[in-house]
């Protein structure tokens, strides 16, 4: 009878445990979307850090190709090496690469946690490196630099820090830490290190902090470039990600969100800085910058077009003068997808934003049509602003009650609208909107859309006339900073990724808050990079934001690579992937849709590529 009464006992535990632990569902990976057929060519995949050894040669991190690519000067390629995988040899989104004093090439393996060594002709020497916060670990390996002793210098990006090492891997010390003051960082990504026998100096682009540090070898401040103020002049930088120093001292700074190169001479007196283009829109997003050593000429890792231009600086200003590696926009390429949307037909629509362009897919990844400038052929040329045109576009949203297509053109600071046939029907917005990235639409008719410059949310009705609107810049309920996309239910309210504030905010038709969740319950603090959360439930920096049939809420964590499942009211139920380039997983995901049987489609926004699972 005890034995009887203990196996129930024991029944009863785990029934309590099913019925309160979060319910984790089983997501299947059907099919990947996006690879380009290289051929013998060259067609980046999101480079970013680039090296140049002793011979002039340019080592580039193609980091969702998972290699490394060396070229010459002229952009012929010499070797591409490594593939996918953990294995020595193999590299998982590596973001950094460097040339020691002796010409060994160093490799900041970044997914796998680890640096990899090797020697020129690229045989395997060492690595060393796990996932953690303790002394030889890192939280996400950026730039790799070398000082004249041959030390390793690694920016440890989410750890705040600067690792060295000796030329054997072994940890020496740190400097660094979280925060504003000088020696500290937030975000640092980029580093360069300028040898001299009077003592070297080692730039670091402390990326959130808007400026570039210039201490010694031990970290201490010498000085730095930029007053640490969000800005676009001489003195102002909006989060700058890359710095090179030239054989005569002058300092280039890669300020990625202004889309622009800087130059300053060897005493960091500002000379000019590039523009982005007018005929090509580039770069875009620019991560890093090579000088190739003759004090006019160099190399800009143009990251959201996925190639490199060459430029020729001159006393004021820079031109192009080469493109290097072929533009991703062929037919089921993309130039970052940043968000999909399916229609009554199981048909998808993908949104490939640097391509200008939409993407239509039948269910099993045949193309169907392809909307923008140029009939759809994207490249950074296709951007325009007339009709059936369009500027990087971001959410796209099916309207079941009307058919109806709706894009968020925020380049062009409007929406449009097509039929699922690419018939266009109407745009709207034009003098309401700034730079608006999310846009739905609920049964009663009405259209809402995330007007992110403005921080709101705008209401119109079904032909696009202005209705209301909500919401203001702050931290408080119904405020928002960089409100991203936007969903609704079947009840139409109103589901907000209020992206700064690390949260989702949910309203009523109306504007009246309901809800909000996410790190810290979803109350925010003034520095997100305070309130970053990791744990079920918690979110950072999230973009993408959909509904699915049973009114549960699907947000893309984006910095926190993975996909969240969420009641209604914000309870956790499961989450899908994590940072990798392998099968499932995400770096950077912003858009999600699902299909009339649960399909779910993820568009990657930095492995340009669409996932398809399926339940």
């Amino acid at each position: 009878m005890w034995k009887k009464y203990r196996v129930l006992s024991m029944m009863l535990v785990v029934f309590l445990l099913l019925m309160t632990a979060p319910l984790v569902l089983a997501h299947t990976v059907s099919q990947t979307w996006g690879a380009a057929n290289e051929g013998t060519g060259l067609i980046f995949n999101t480079p970013v850090a680039m090296a140049r050894d002793s011979a002039g040669m340019i080592y580039v991190a193609d980091m969702a190709n998972h290699r490394i690519v060396k070229i010459n000067q002229s952009g012929s390629v010499l070797n591409k090496f490594g593939s996918l995988g953990s294995s020595n040899g193999q590299f998982n989104t590596p973001f950094g690469v460097a040339i020691d004093n002796y010409g060994n090439i160093l490799v900041a393996d970044t997914a796998n946690y680890r640096i990899q060594k090797f020697d020129s002709n690229w045989n395997f020497i060492r690595a060393w490196g796990t996932k953690g916060s303790n002394p030889g670990q890192f939280g996400l390996a950026r730039e790799i630099s070398v000082d004249s002793q041959n030390r390793y210098h690694i920016v440890d990006e989410f750890n705040n820090r600067i690792q060295v090492f000796d030329e054997n891997g072994t940890y020496l010390y740190t400097y660094g830490g979280m925060g504003t003051a000088n020696g500290e960082f937030r975000l640092p990504q980029g580093i360069s290190i300028k040898q001299s026998v009077t003592g070297d100096k080692v730039y670091i682009a402390d990326t959130y902090n808007n400026r570039v540090q210039v201490l010694d070898v031990n970290g201490n401040y010498i000085t730095q470039l930029g007053d640490g103020i969000q800005g676009d002049s001489g003195t102002r930088f909006f989060h700058p990600r890359g710095v090179s120093i030239d054989t005569n001292g002058d300092v280039y700074i890669v300020d990625t969100f202004n889309h622009k190169i800087k130059k300053y001479n060897s005493s960091h007196v500002y000379s000019w800085s590039t523009s982005i283009g007018v005929v090509r829109l580039e770069p875009c997003f620019p991560n890093q910058v090579i000088p190739l050593g003759d004090g006019s000429r160099f190399i800009v890792s143009d990251t959201g077009n996925s190639q490199l231009i060459k430029y020729r600086g001159y006393s004021t200003y820079a031109s192009v003068e080469q493109h290097i590696g072929a533009d991703r926009k062929a037919n089921k390429v993309f130039s970052e997808s940043v968000s999909s949307a399916v229609d009554s037909a199981g048909n998808v629509y993908i949104s490939d934003t640097f391509n200008h362009r939409i993407q239509k897919f039948d269910s099993n990844g045949n193309l169907l049509a392809k909307w923008g400038g140029n009939s759809g052929g994207g490249g950074p040329e296709a951007y325009g602003s007339y009709y059936w045109q369009f500027i990087t576009p971001k959410q796209v949203w099916y309207d079941k009650k009307y058919d109806d297509i709706y894009i968020a053109d925020t380049g062009n600071n409007r929406i449009q609208v097509f039929t699922p046939g690419g018939t266009w029907l109407m745009n709207f917005g034009y003098y309401n909107l700034l730079l608006p990235m999310g846009v739905c639409t609920t049964s009663d008719g009405n259209i809402y859309v995330s007007d992110t410059g403005h921080n709101r949310i705008v209401k119109y009705n079904a032909f696009g006339y202005y209705v209301s609107s909500f919401g203001s810049e702050g931290m408080g309920n119904g405020q928002f900073r960089g409100p991203s996309y936007i969903a609704a239910d079947s009840l139409n309210n109103i589901y907000v990724a209020d992206r700064t504030n690390n949260r989702v905010q949910k309203f009523d038709k109306y504007g009246n808050f309901i809800a909000k969740w996410g790190t810290n319950g979803g109350v925010p603090m003034e520095d997100p990079l305070e309130n970053w959360g990791e744990a079920d439930g918690d979110l950072f920096l999230p973009i993408g934001i959909t509904v699915d049939n049973e009114n549960n809420v699907w947000v893309a964590d984006s910095s926190n690579n993975r996909i969240q499942k969420f009641t209604n009211n914000g309870a956790f139920l499961e989450k899908i992937g994590s940072f990798s380039g392998t099968e499932g997983n995400f770096f950077s995901p912003w858009g999600i849709a699902f299909g009339n049987n649960g399909e779910m489609y993820v568009t990657d926004a930095l492995l340009n590529r669409v996932t398809k699972f399926v339940p």
